[in-house]
């Protein structure tokens, strides 16, 4: 994330109960905020829509769009999000701050590029409205750039002005969809649309603001971060499967009985997708947790080791600090699969109550608990790929990334033959967790070696 974790400490060190809360709320506003809030926004709408009598095919039309634009556009960022991070907390650290704004323009570019074009190819032979097509298109655009932002957004240290551009821009989306709906009568999905959009508009124009005037030089080197792709490609490569890991498995169902096609245009599978989005809210917890928990208090132990081996201090104080480090990490990782059981609990039972009231089947419930349970795994393993990652270990954390991906989908496609969907991604994220803490206990175990004996003895000289 860029540093947030270290900034946040600060914050943490302040006394009281309300500053711990108010490091926690920013904390999550900043982290998975985007996320939530855009699946809150599809959520809201979509009830609109059923309150206000929408037509059928306009609420389905809607749920399609957006469904669309959410996957494919982190799919598309998915990859540069580990490896621009990287270099944005390289620059940070080295206080070249004069490449980070520069680098920001470079990645929107190239990824609104790639998306454009791709989504200007899937919806030029579509039969939908030029207006609707229009919309759909600006918003899937607009979710590129709030993706890519948010790395940067991350390093700011004014945390007020980022939740209060969170906050505006989905109550501003919010009150255009009510308005719309409530006194105006408009309930097509192309209005709805329109009113999300104007909401990630003003998003990206503050944090456009923001990002400029925090990283206030712009060198125009706007392809150096490119280097990071040659240099840490398993780091591109780690963000995209796993980010492809996410939604492949829907991927795969759309393919199968429970597809559905909508206006020609959309293939998905409403039965299974509903259930998969709401699963995947109960392992946002976790992932604040991790930013301000184990990011906070793993770093201080990790540092306070590797600065006494650069420092050359006794070997009974590395070997303390050691002692310590594996302490902590040990206690934060099973803090935070504590309270993701607990969320994964809680989940269940709000999900049993409410979820009836929404409209899902008993059918979808089930799939709903199951995949709840499945994202109780999923989310462990993604906290080992992130030390794995800390640890530079690339291999391991992309090795760990690919057996969830990979197995999710092609278990999802024997899911077919036996009729037991969510089951794909519960027993991929258990076997990808345990693959995980493999390789991280082994790394542990011999990170005397990794640290002193896996460099190169003599530099390499670069050819000119």
């Amino acid at each position: 994330m860029a540093g947030i974790g270290f900034q946040l400490k600060k914050m943490f060190n302040g006394r009281g109960l309300l500053a711990n809360i108010r490091a926690y709320g920013y904390s999550a506003i900043v982290t998975v905020g985007p996320l939530a809030l855009c699946i809150l926004l599809m959520t809201v709408a979509q009830q609109l829509l059923l309150y206000a009598n929408a037509p059928y095919g306009e609420r389905e039309l809607f749920l399609a769009a957006s469904e669309y634009a959410l996957i494919f556009s982190q799919i598309i960022t998915g990859g540069f999000s580990f490896t621009v991070s990287r270099y944005v907390s390289d620059q940070i650290f080295i206080e070249k701050y004069e490449n980070i704004l520069s680098s920001m323009y470079g990645v929107i570019g190239i990824c609104v590029t790639i998306g454009g074009i791709c989504a200007f190819l899937f919806l030029a032979g579509s039969p939908l409205d030029l207006t609707f097509k229009f919309m759909s298109y600006i918003f899937f655009i607009e979710l590129i750039i709030v993706w890519i932002q948010c790395i940067y957004v991350s390093a700011l240290k004014d945390y007020m002005k980022i939740v209060k551009s969170f906050v505006v821009g989905v109550a501003i989306s919010g009150i255009a969809i009510f308005i719309c709906t409530y006194f105006f009568h408009l309930n097509s999905a192309v209005v709805m649309i329109t009113c999300l959009n104007i909401g990630f508009f003003f998003m990206i124009v503050r944090f456009t603001k923001y990002i400029r005037l925090f990283f206030k030089v712009n060198n125009y080197q706007y392809f150096n971060f490119l280097v990071y792709l040659k240099k840490y490609p398993i780091l591109f490569l780690c963000g995209f499967l796993y980010t492809l890991g996410l939604y492949g498995h829907n991927l795969i169902v759309w393919q199968g009985d429970l597809q559905h096609v909508v206006a020609d245009t959309f293939v998905i599978a409403p039965f299974y997708d509903v259930p998969v989005f709401y699963a995947y809210l109960s392992v946002l917890p976790a992932m604040v947790l991790f930013v301000v928990s184990l990011e906070t208090n793993f770093y201080t132990a990790y540092k306070t080791y590797y600065n006494r081996i650069l420092n050359s201090s006794p070997l009974k104080d590395i070997l303390l600090a050691k002692k310590d480090m594996f302490k902590i990490l040990s206690l934060e990782l099973t803090f935070i699969a504590e309270i993701q059981l607990i969320m994964a609990i809680l989940s269940v039972a709000l999900g049993l109550k409410f979820l009836p009231l929404l409209g899902m089947s008993f059918d979808q419930i089930q799939i709903f608990i199951i995949l709840v349970l499945g994202y109780l795994f999923f989310i462990i393993m993604y906290t080992i790929v992130l030390l794995l990652l800390y640890y530079d270990d690339q291999k391991g954390a992309n090795w760990t990334v690919v057996i969830y991906t990979i197995g999710s989908m092609v278990l999802t496609l024997f899911s077919f033959l036996f009729n037991i969907n969510g089951f794909s991604v519960f027993i991929a994220a258990f076997i990808s967790l345990l693959f995980g803490l493999r390789k991280l206990t082994n790394y542990l175990n011999n990170i005397d070696y990794y640290t002193f004996c896996s460099q190169p003895l003599i530099a390499k000289e670069k050819d000119d």
